[in-house]
């Protein structure tokens, strides 16, 4: 028994407990907070898009947030300190990632506001086709001929749409 608590004394036996119960821990936080967005996003009835941005979003965060709780408890490191150098990076990167950031506003804009679901028949500029994803980078559309059309977010919030219905007449013009 001696030998047992002096095993867990060891500090590199009390590293590996923390990082495997913050791991636990952060994979029931994801499981959880996954399901509950998945319930908000579909009391509409309306599918979910299949790769989510809101999920991956949460996801993402919350692994972020593992990671720092980590570095902080096992490691000593000052994650305050890691998320400044980061912010003062992301301005760096910000700017060499103009297109891709406005097609991810764009698309968080077209996912909150319910522009668009998977299933809707939309004009966008001379394209017309059927939802088939709405990605956090581009609105995924099928055309009569079977062609698939991929159109950036930005484009999609700055391009007027028309959402088109089953009968073949512009039900709304964003």
């Amino acid at each position: 028994m001696d030998e047992f608590l002096l095993f867990l004394q060891n500090k590199w036996v009390a590293i590996a407990m923390t990082i495997v119960i913050v791991a636990i821990a952060a994979t029931i936080l994801t499981f959880l907070a996954t399901r509950f967005l998945k319930h908000v996003l579909m009391r509409d009835g309306g599918p979910l898009a299949s790769s989510s941005i809101f999920l991956n979003i949460v996801r993402a965060l919350i692994w972020i947030l593992a990671l720092c709780v980590v570095l902080d408890t096992c490691f000593g490191v000052n994650v305050s300190a890691v998320i400044a150098a980061l912010g003062v990076g992301g301005i760096a990167l910000s700017l060499g990632f103009q297109d891709t950031i406005a097609n991810l506003i764009g698309g968080l804009q077209v996912s909150l506001g319910r522009l668009i679901k998977p299933g809707d028949t939309i004009r966008v500029g001379l394209d017309t086709g059927v939802v088939a994803d709405v990605s956090w980078r581009h609105v995924t559309l099928v055309n009569e001929k079977g062609e698939t059309i991929i159109i950036p977010n930005a484009l999609v919030n700055k391009a007027t749409f028309a959402r088109i219905s089953r009968t073949g007449k512009t039900e709304q013009t964003e």
